[in-house]
């Protein structure tokens, strides 16, 4: 099998693979996605220094896609759909501020980390 190959088998299950997503936003996040958890650590941007560990609810879309949303303790929502193939994120957020709810739409890239 050629690298390409090896690495495109490798994508296409989501189940204890490290992830680092990087979003246009400048947020940096570490994540290592189980059956029904996300451990997360944001390494830049504005949430850096904030971690967690979240039960998900998770779809494969399609062979190496995924959609995984979860709530957090303080009333965060992430939807983010994961495509191992193209190595691309994209996620809606929504959190408290001010006197209302507000909302974050971002894109960005994964890289995969070795477990």
């Amino acid at each position: 099998m050629t690298p390409s190959a090896v690495e495109a088998k490798k994508s296409m299950t989501l189940t204890d693979r490290p992830l680092m997503l990087r979003y246009q936003s400048g947020l940096d996040v570490l994540g290592k996605y189980g059956s029904n958890t996300v451990v997360w650590e944001a390494l830049s941007g504005p949430a850096r220094g904030s971690s967690g560990t979240e039960s998900t609810q998770v779809a494969a879309i399609a062979p190496g896609i995924f959609f995984v949303s979860w709530i957090e303790q303080n009333g965060t929502t992430v939807s983010q759909v994961l495509d191992l193939n193209l190595l691309q994120v994209t996620a809606f957020v929504t959190y408290t501020a001010g006197s209302g709810r507000q909302s974050h739409f971002d894109v960005g890239t994964i890289e995969i980390k070795d477990p």
